[in-house]
């Protein structure tokens, strides 16, 4: 994946609709051998994430989610975005808030498999898991690029 074409997938993109987002995606047809040496390995998260391209409108970021790792419930602030996964099976967790503000309650689990394609709405709070035995690998595209997100603590009612 070369920053050429990038450039030419999503250079042109002002204030993007979903499709427009999605089909510069689909453009890409981006592989494993493609970005094999860009793939991120965690720092300070539980996954490796790196921004490959950004203009003021959007964002193009390779994420890399090891085997039993779990990203805290999260929005992407006024932002949405397309995320294609790569390789692996990810499992999207959307969440609901609770009376609390900081709280949030799982309210639906869904799988996305190499190939798939998931949309996150702006304001969305979701999680991302990785129940699998290989890393996942997926490329996710934003608009506008990613600013005030905010993260939220998962609420587990006692039975």
């Amino acid at each position: 994946m070369n920053l050429e074409r990038l450039e030419q997938a999503f250079g042109s993109l002002v204030s993007p609709t979903p499709a427009q987002l999605r089909h510069a995606l689909v453009s890409l047809s981006p592989c494993m051998e493609q970005l094999g040496p860009y793939i991120p390995e965690p720092l300070n998260l539980p996954y490796g994430r790196k921004v490959l391209f950004s203009t003021p409108h959007v964002e193009v970021v390779l994420i890399h989610l090891p085997t039993e790792q779990e990203s805290i419930p999260h929005n992407h602030g006024d932002s949405f975005g397309w995320e294609l996964v790569v390789s692996g099976t990810l499992t999207n967790m959307i969440y609901v808030q609770t009376n609390n503000e900081n709280e949030v309650l799982r309210a639906q689990t869904t799988h996305v498999s190499t190939g798939e394609y998931y949309f996150v709405e702006p304001g969305e709070i979701h999680a991302i898991r990785n129940n699998g035995q290989s890393p996942v690998v997926s490329i996710n595209v934003y608009s506008p690029p990613l600013r005030n997100c905010r993260q939220y603590c998962p609420f587990e009612p006692t039975t």
